[in-house]
Protein backbone atom coordinates (compact mmCIF):
# COMPACT_ATOMS: atom_id res chain seq x y z
CA UNK A 1 0.00 0.00 0.00
CA UNK A 2 1.86 3.37 -0.85
CA UNK A 3 2.43 5.60 2.03
CA UNK A 4 -0.01 8.26 2.39
CA UNK A 5 0.88 11.77 1.35
CA UNK A 6 2.11 14.18 3.64
CA UNK A 7 -0.19 16.79 3.98
CA UNK A 8 2.75 19.33 5.05
CA UNK A 9 3.68 18.92 0.65
CA UNK A 10 0.57 19.60 -1.02
CA UNK A 11 -0.38 22.89 -2.34
CA UNK A 12 -0.25 26.08 0.21
CA UNK A 13 -3.30 28.40 0.41
CA UNK A 14 -2.21 30.18 -3.11
CA UNK A 15 -1.60 27.04 -5.04
CA UNK A 16 1.49 26.70 -5.17
CA UNK A 17 2.76 23.15 -4.58
CA UNK A 18 6.62 22.64 -3.02
CA UNK A 19 9.73 24.12 -4.92
CA UNK A 20 7.32 26.26 -6.79
CA UNK A 21 8.60 29.44 -7.82
CA UNK A 22 6.35 32.66 -5.45
CA UNK A 23 7.65 35.17 -8.47
CA UNK A 24 9.01 38.93 -7.66
CA UNK A 25 7.74 40.33 -4.63
CA UNK A 26 5.43 42.73 -5.32
CA UNK A 27 5.67 46.33 -4.07
CA UNK A 28 3.36 48.70 -2.84
CA UNK A 29 2.63 51.22 -4.92
CA UNK A 30 4.19 55.38 -2.99
CA UNK A 31 1.27 56.87 -0.78
CA UNK A 32 0.07 59.93 -2.76
CA UNK A 33 1.59 63.41 -2.17
CA UNK A 34 0.29 64.88 0.97
CA UNK A 35 -1.17 68.01 -1.19
CA UNK A 36 -1.67 69.45 2.68
CA UNK A 37 2.42 70.10 2.57
CA UNK A 38 1.99 72.28 -0.87
CA UNK A 39 -1.07 74.08 0.39
CA UNK A 40 0.90 74.76 3.24
CA UNK A 41 3.85 76.28 1.34
CA UNK A 42 1.41 78.30 -0.64
CA UNK A 43 0.25 79.79 2.48
CA UNK A 44 3.65 80.78 3.64
CA UNK A 45 4.19 81.72 0.31
CA UNK A 46 0.98 84.13 -0.11
CA UNK A 47 1.75 85.33 3.13
CA UNK A 48 5.39 87.23 2.93
CA UNK A 49 3.80 88.57 -0.72
CA UNK A 50 1.03 90.42 1.22
CA UNK A 51 4.17 91.51 4.29
CA UNK A 52 6.31 94.45 3.66
CA UNK A 53 8.88 92.69 1.52
CA UNK A 54 6.94 90.44 -1.47
CA UNK A 55 9.90 89.79 -2.86
CA UNK A 56 10.94 87.59 -0.35
CA UNK A 57 8.20 85.20 -1.66
CA UNK A 58 9.71 84.31 -5.08
CA UNK A 59 11.87 81.87 -3.89
CA UNK A 60 9.23 80.01 -1.77
CA UNK A 61 7.15 80.03 -4.79
CA UNK A 62 9.61 78.89 -7.08
CA UNK A 63 10.40 76.12 -4.49
CA UNK A 64 7.09 74.80 -4.57
CA UNK A 65 7.18 74.47 -8.10
CA UNK A 66 10.03 72.37 -7.88
CA UNK A 67 8.05 70.40 -5.77
CA UNK A 68 4.96 70.59 -7.58
CA UNK A 69 5.22 71.92 -11.54
CA UNK A 70 1.75 71.95 -12.40
CA UNK A 71 0.52 73.83 -8.95
CA UNK A 72 -1.91 76.23 -11.20
CA UNK A 73 -2.56 78.69 -7.96
CA UNK A 74 1.46 78.65 -7.42
CA UNK A 75 2.35 79.24 -10.44
CA UNK A 76 -0.06 82.13 -10.91
CA UNK A 77 0.56 83.79 -7.93
CA UNK A 78 4.57 83.81 -8.73
CA UNK A 79 3.39 85.55 -11.82
CA UNK A 80 1.33 87.96 -10.34
CA UNK A 81 3.77 88.54 -7.96
CA UNK A 82 6.68 89.17 -10.72
CA UNK A 83 4.52 91.34 -12.49
CA UNK A 84 3.79 93.86 -9.93
CA UNK A 85 7.37 93.83 -8.72
CA UNK A 86 7.92 95.12 -12.46
CA UNK A 87 9.60 91.56 -13.33
CA UNK A 88 7.41 91.50 -16.63
CA UNK A 89 9.31 89.46 -19.04
CA UNK A 90 10.20 87.24 -15.99
CA UNK A 91 6.16 86.53 -15.26
CA UNK A 92 5.58 85.60 -18.63
CA UNK A 93 8.39 83.45 -18.57
CA UNK A 94 6.38 81.69 -15.59
CA UNK A 95 3.24 81.15 -17.49
CA UNK A 96 4.99 80.10 -20.46
CA UNK A 97 6.15 77.15 -18.86
CA UNK A 98 2.84 76.38 -17.18
CA UNK A 99 1.50 76.32 -20.79
CA UNK A 100 4.08 74.49 -21.85
CA UNK A 101 2.81 71.40 -19.45
CA UNK A 102 -0.67 72.45 -20.08
CA UNK A 103 -1.18 74.45 -23.03
CA UNK A 104 -5.03 75.15 -22.77
CA UNK A 105 -4.59 76.12 -19.16
CA UNK A 106 -7.20 79.49 -19.00
CA UNK A 107 -6.19 80.80 -16.09
CA UNK A 108 -2.48 80.69 -17.38
CA UNK A 109 -3.75 82.26 -21.18
CA UNK A 110 -6.00 85.18 -19.84
CA UNK A 111 -3.16 86.25 -17.45
CA UNK A 112 -0.28 86.14 -19.92
CA UNK A 113 -2.23 87.98 -22.42
CA UNK A 114 -3.25 90.63 -19.98
CA UNK A 115 1.00 90.66 -19.27
CA UNK A 116 1.69 90.73 -22.84
CA UNK A 117 -0.97 93.82 -23.69
CA UNK A 118 0.66 95.82 -21.14
CA UNK A 119 4.02 94.89 -23.01
CA UNK A 120 2.53 96.39 -25.98
CA UNK A 121 2.93 92.82 -27.76
CA UNK A 122 -0.19 92.96 -28.77
CA UNK A 123 -0.39 90.05 -31.59
CA UNK A 124 0.66 87.57 -29.09
CA UNK A 125 -1.46 88.64 -26.24
CA UNK A 126 -4.86 88.55 -28.79
CA UNK A 127 -3.89 85.21 -29.82
CA UNK A 128 -3.20 84.07 -25.89
CA UNK A 129 -7.34 85.91 -25.54
CA UNK A 130 -8.61 84.79 -28.53
CA UNK A 131 -7.81 81.09 -28.03
CA UNK A 132 -9.31 81.30 -24.53
CA UNK A 133 -12.63 82.29 -26.37
CA UNK A 134 -12.44 79.78 -28.38
CA UNK A 135 -12.16 77.04 -26.06
CA UNK A 136 -14.63 79.30 -23.71
CA UNK A 137 -16.65 81.57 -25.44
CA UNK A 138 -18.34 82.94 -22.22
CA UNK A 139 -15.67 83.26 -20.61
CA UNK A 140 -16.02 86.89 -19.15
CA UNK A 141 -12.43 87.87 -18.15
CA UNK A 142 -11.03 86.89 -20.89
CA UNK A 143 -13.69 89.12 -23.03
CA UNK A 144 -12.82 91.92 -20.94
CA UNK A 145 -8.96 91.92 -21.40
CA UNK A 146 -9.34 91.34 -25.57
CA UNK A 147 -11.41 94.67 -24.94
CA UNK A 148 -8.87 96.47 -22.89
CA UNK A 149 -6.07 95.17 -25.57
CA UNK A 150 -8.56 96.53 -28.16
CA UNK A 151 -9.03 99.84 -26.63
CA UNK A 152 -5.42 100.69 -25.92
CA UNK A 153 -4.98 99.85 -29.63
CA UNK A 154 -7.19 102.77 -30.99
CA UNK A 155 -10.43 100.70 -32.15
CA UNK A 156 -12.74 101.74 -29.69
CA UNK A 157 -15.36 100.80 -31.40
CA UNK A 158 -14.44 96.85 -30.82
CA UNK A 159 -13.41 97.28 -27.55
CA UNK A 160 -16.85 98.49 -26.75
CA UNK A 161 -18.40 95.57 -28.16
CA UNK A 162 -16.00 93.12 -26.12
CA UNK A 163 -16.30 94.96 -22.62
CA UNK A 164 -20.84 94.86 -23.50
CA UNK A 165 -20.30 90.73 -24.49
CA UNK A 166 -17.71 90.52 -20.86
CA UNK A 167 -20.68 92.51 -18.82
CA UNK A 168 -23.53 89.45 -20.25
CA UNK A 169 -21.55 87.00 -18.97
CA UNK A 170 -20.44 89.19 -15.49
CA UNK A 171 -22.88 91.81 -14.80
CA UNK A 172 -21.32 92.95 -11.91
CA UNK A 173 -18.05 93.52 -13.12
CA UNK A 174 -17.08 97.75 -12.50
CA UNK A 175 -14.20 97.75 -14.45
CA UNK A 176 -16.13 96.40 -17.31
CA UNK A 177 -18.71 99.01 -16.52
CA UNK A 178 -16.01 101.77 -16.79
CA UNK A 179 -13.98 101.09 -19.57
CA UNK A 180 -17.13 101.24 -21.32
CA UNK A 181 -17.92 104.46 -20.14
CA UNK A 182 -14.67 105.23 -21.39
CA UNK A 183 -15.36 103.87 -24.88
CA UNK A 184 -19.23 104.91 -25.28
CA UNK A 185 -17.47 108.72 -24.15
CA UNK A 186 -14.75 108.33 -26.68
CA UNK A 187 -16.98 107.70 -29.52
CA UNK A 188 -19.10 110.67 -28.39
CA UNK A 189 -22.33 109.11 -26.77
CA UNK A 190 -22.53 110.17 -23.71
CA UNK A 191 -25.85 108.85 -22.86
CA UNK A 192 -24.36 105.48 -22.97
CA UNK A 193 -21.40 106.61 -21.23
CA UNK A 194 -23.46 108.16 -18.45
CA UNK A 195 -25.31 105.33 -17.88
CA UNK A 196 -22.48 102.82 -17.64
CA UNK A 197 -20.69 105.08 -15.60
CA UNK A 198 -23.81 105.03 -13.51
CA UNK A 199 -23.49 101.05 -12.93
CA UNK A 200 -19.70 101.56 -12.68
CA UNK A 201 -20.54 103.52 -9.37
CA UNK A 202 -23.23 101.37 -8.04
CA UNK A 203 -21.07 98.53 -7.87
CA UNK A 204 -17.39 100.35 -7.30
CA UNK A 205 -18.66 103.15 -5.32
CA UNK A 206 -15.56 104.02 -4.12
CA UNK A 207 -13.45 103.73 -7.34
CA UNK A 208 -11.76 107.46 -7.86
CA UNK A 209 -11.22 107.26 -11.63
CA UNK A 210 -14.99 106.19 -11.90
CA UNK A 211 -15.89 109.84 -10.36
CA UNK A 212 -13.52 111.52 -12.04
CA UNK A 213 -14.49 110.02 -15.76
CA UNK A 214 -18.22 110.46 -14.80
CA UNK A 215 -17.16 114.72 -13.65
CA UNK A 216 -16.14 115.06 -17.33
CA UNK A 217 -19.15 113.49 -18.79
CA UNK A 218 -21.56 116.00 -16.96
CA UNK A 219 -19.23 118.60 -17.90
CA UNK A 220 -19.71 117.60 -21.56
CA UNK A 221 -23.77 117.77 -20.44
CA UNK A 222 -23.15 121.09 -18.94
CA UNK A 223 -24.04 120.09 -15.99
CA UNK A 224 -21.82 122.06 -13.67
CA UNK A 225 -22.84 121.05 -10.53
CA UNK A 226 -22.99 117.44 -10.76
CA UNK A 227 -19.58 117.54 -12.50
CA UNK A 228 -18.14 119.88 -9.22
CA UNK A 229 -19.75 116.96 -7.30
CA UNK A 230 -17.98 114.00 -9.12
CA UNK A 231 -14.56 115.76 -8.68
CA UNK A 232 -14.89 116.29 -4.99
CA UNK A 233 -15.55 112.51 -4.41
CA UNK A 234 -12.41 111.48 -6.44
CA UNK A 235 -10.42 114.01 -4.46
CA UNK A 236 -11.67 112.79 -1.71
CA UNK A 237 -11.28 109.10 -2.52
CA UNK A 238 -7.81 110.09 -3.73
CA UNK A 239 -6.79 110.63 -0.45
CA UNK A 240 -7.98 107.60 1.48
Amino acid sequence: MPPSPDPSSGPDKAGALPGDSAGPERVAPPPPRDRSVAERRLQQADDLASGSLPGSAVRPYRELLEMEPDHVEARQHLARLLDRLEEAPDAVDVLTEGLRRSPDQTEFLVQRGSILGRLQRYREAETDLRRVLRLHPSHAPAQFELGLLLWRRGLVPEAAASFNRALEFQPDNGKSYYYLGECLNQLGDLSGARAALERALQVTPDDAKVCHLMGRIFDRLSLPEEAQEMYRRCRELARL
